[in-house]
């Protein structure tokens, strides 16, 4: 077996990637404090927010299902990686952004996502306000 090599323009951030977008995808990659985007689809996943958090049954870390959104692309094609909806206020400005009360009514909306701050780290965040047109 043969050693494979990177493309020398890989970033770091993609040795491992992660299955949520982040903070780095907007300040690193497209060197932007917010994207409006326009939600594809909305899933509920599995996630573990807490690895410290064991499971009595399983002893393994707790897993929670929460819900991801996922969005377009320039071309129309699904972003690899969704927005991890882990807070309530994301689902306040979520309806806030859209006038929506349910899934349905959110996918194929625009939202803006933001970088914020939470105990003093970068966070993503929607936005409460609509994209302008």
């Amino acid at each position: 077996m043969t050693a494979q090599t990177y493309d020398p323009n890989t970033r770091l951030d993609d040795l491992h990637p992660s299955r949520f977008l982040k903070v780095s995808d907007l300040l690193e990659r497209w060197k932007v404090q917010s994207v409006a985007v326009t939600i594809a689809h909305i899933d509920k996943e599995p996630t573990t927010p807490n690895p410290k958090d064991i499971d009595e049954q399983t002893k393994k870390p707790r897993v929670v299902w929460q819900p991801v959104l996922y969005f377009q692309t320039k071309t129309g094609a699904p972003f690899p990686r969704g927005y991890l909806v882990s807070a309530q206020v994301d689902v306040q400005s979520l309806k806030s952004a859209t006038k929506a009360e349910t899934i349905a009514e959110v996918v194929g909306k625009k939202i803006v996502i933001l970088v914020g701050e939470h105990r003093g780290k970068a966070v993503l965040r929607i936005s409460a306000m609509p994209p302008m047109e």
